[in-house]
């Protein structure tokens, strides 16, 4: 089982990575070009969102299946990191949701871009 949720951790990530990637570059490019809000933006955030999510739910079964059947112990810099993903993620899906026009895309953007370094840092780190 732990190597079923190790592969499977491994393998959305980079599901999770293609669609921050895509809403990130999507919420700049209309923020930059000043485009209305679309039903299109509306699930960009709702599926990275839930892909971010699913992704963080396998880490969190993952880690502490390892501990408790290996007795490994972690640093936690890979979850706190990950996690600090999630944060900039809701800040941006939140205050797109509160405002309206331009500022939608960029607080959007901002919330996203934090999220996608802080993933990129999250990966490196956890194969150092």
């Amino acid at each position: 089982m732990a190597q079923f949720l190790l592969m499977a951790h491994s393998g959305w990530r980079w599901i999770v990575l293609a669609l921050i990637i895509i809403t990130t570059f999507k919420m700049l490019f209309s923020w930059v070009t000043k485009q209305d809000w679309t039903r299109l933006d509306t699930n960009l955030l709702l599926f990275s969102r839930v892909a971010l999510y699913i992704q963080v739910v396998l880490g969190v079964i993952l880690y502490v299946v390892l501990q408790r059947w290996t007795n490994m112990r972690f640093t936690g810099e890979h979850v706190v990191v990950a996690l600090l993903a999630v944060g900039g993620v809701e800040f941006g899906a939140a205050r797109a949701k509160k405002l309206r026009g331009l500022e939608m895309f960029k607080f959007a953007f901002i919330g996203f871009f934090i999220a996608l370094v802080l993933i990129l840092v999250a990966i490196g780190g956890a194969r150092l």
